[in-house]
């Protein structure tokens, strides 16, 4: 089926390859006896699941000696599919009726419904009527959806009443509330739920309902489409408190784990692997200190259009430097520019750097304000008319918003007072840990993280380079493409530290500040 790329992106669709979804039915036992189970696809676009299903059904019917009347019958009044995209659904009919035409039968009244499913009116005719529940619901972030769909979603669907959310969230709730009281869900997602804020409330949910996991961790099983992919099956009155855990890839190959007892998962960030290596990871988190508690993780400066205000390789003359803006060279003041490292690329500590950022900045109390704008023009008329030239460029940003600091302020006010000064500094993502200790106070960095410690830098740098820190990481943290981990401030700071040296420093350092305030 071919739908034009923008269609698919406004309605969040990704089709789902064949094997995915014969391994869902097949973890869902879809395939015998199922002629008067119903089952629904409430997302079913051109019938991907849909198809598979309508073909396990009649050969469960034939084999039990069921007449075709019989199951032209059963299949209108057992298998259903709604979608908010008419055309998808066209391409739905045309696909079950070739099924169906197959084992000669014919004309029949499918039950797909141009409907939008998270209309809970609508849903709830449908409430506890389902044995199945099945699908590739649409990955669509919250706010990118118009205003009067966003409310109705936001209102009627409890795991999208707050934050930057996505509305597959919704379609687990919709399913769970489709189900009668034996029935199980199967859907294939993000795994982005596992780890992230916004799917807390999503894991609370599911978590008593768990039957199997499956988690294709970085691996790609979608044409066309970067998506790190879970299948999760629930069973609706499952209380067994421990689900089955598979580990997948892109070669239709699928492994055990393990049985994992629901209670060894956290609800701040679910880690999926074996009890043997959750109970090493809690070992790590309960030992020593944990690094958020001996030292201040932050993110460095963000302009949202770094190509306006970062540079590389300026050409400084005596007061000023020329810099090569889309095809013009433009001349400021040297002295407004800062040394700056991107920490995405950066190899080691004693790498030369070249790259300088525009910083419309001054210190004020030791906090970093912006400079009024007459003072810009007055102090740096170079850099203001250069600003001026790309105004049209930084109203842009942020998609139109208005920058309520200034408009040649950057694009947020991050990283301003917590960049500078001797840190650490890692990549957002890397394959192994690589935190480098940067000395050189008078430069800022962007495209990174930074650990503010004021112990034994060195020190801090074993730890966080350690076997220990990769074990950790390689598990708690999300996946990203070609086996990337993220190192963000979510996944490293509660690892916990065991060094002695920074053990007795940290304390010693307490008792000090206990004795100052006492």
């Amino acid at each position: 089926m071919v739908i034009e790329a923008s269609h698919k992106k406004l309605n969040g669709v990704v089709y789902t390859p064949q094997w995915i979804v014969e391994l869902i039915l097949d973890y869902l036992n879809y395939q015998k006896n199922i002629e008067t189970k119903r089952i629904i696809d409430p997302a079913c676009g051109d019938g991907a699941f849909l198809e598979i299903i309508v073909d396990r059904f009649i050969k469960s019917a034939l084999k039990n000696n069921l007449s075709t009347i019989k199951i032209k019958e059963l299949l209108e009044q057992n298998i259903y599919g709604w979608d908010i995209d008419k055309k998808a659904l066209k391409f739905c009919k045309i696909k079950l009726d070739n099924v169906a035409h197959q084992y000669d039968i014919k004309n029949i009244n499918w039950n797909l419904t141009n409907v939008d499913s998270l209309n809970k009116e609508f849903a709830k005719k449908y409430f506890n009527f389902f044995d199945f529940v099945v699908g590739n619901p649409p990955y669509i972030r919250i706010q990118n959806i118009e205003k009067d769909k966003r409310k109705n979603i936001q209102e009627s669907w409890i795991l999208c009443k707050k934050g930057s959310t996505d509305i597959f969230l919704a379609f687990f709730e919709l399913g769970v509330y489709l189900l009668n009281t034996e029935g199980l869900l199967g859907y294939i997602t993000p795994n982005t739920y596992l780890k992230t804020s916004a799917g807390k409330d999503l894991r609370i949910f599911i978590k008593n309902k768990l039957k199997t996991l499956i988690n294709f961790n970085h691996y790609q099983v979608f044409e066309n489409a970067t998506t790190y992919s879970l299948i999760t099956i629930l069973s609706k009155k499952n209380n067994e408190n421990k689900f089955s855990l598979y580990e997948g890839n892109d070669k239709k190959k699928i492994k055990f784990v393990d049985v994992i007892e629901t209670e060894n998962i956290n609800n701040n960030n679910w880690i999926l692997a074996s009890n043997k290596i959750l109970k090493r990871i809690k070992a790590i988190e309960s030992r020593g200190i944990p690094l958020k508690e001996i030292a201040n993780i932050h993110v460095g400066i963000t302009t949202l259009a770094d190509d306006y205000y970062i540079f590389e390789n300026p050409v400084f003359q005596q007061d000023t430097a020329i810099i090569y803006v889309d095809n013009e060279y433009f001349e400021i003041e040297n002295n407004i520019l800062k040394p700056i490292v991107k920490a995405s690329i950066l190899k080691h500590s004693n790498e030369e750097q070249n790259r300088y950022i525009i910083f419309p900045y001054k210190l004020n109390h030791n906090k970093h304000q912006i400079i009024p704008e007459e003072e810009l023009k007055k102090e740096y008329p170079l850099t203001y008319h250069y600003f001026t030239k790309i105004k049209d460029k930084l109203l842009s940003r942020d998609g139109g918003n208005e920058n309520t600091v200034a408009w040649y302020a950057f694009g947020r006010s991050q990283g301003l007072d917590t960049s500078f000064g001797k840190k650490i500094l890692t990549s957002p993502m890397n394959l192994k840990p690589n935190f480098i200790l940067w000395e050189k106070p008078e430069y800022t960095f962007y495209s990174g993280y930074c650990i503010k410690y004021d112990g034994d830098l060195y020190e801090l740098l074993k730890e966080l380079n350690s076997d220990d820190m990769d074990f950790y990481i390689k598990y708690v943290s999300r996946d990203y493409k070609n086996n990337y981990k993220s190192y963000s401030k979510t996944f490293i700071e509660n690892f916990g530290i065991d060094n002695p040296k920074i053990i007795e420093e940290y304390k010693r350092k307490k008792h000090s500040l206990f004795d100052f305030q006492y």
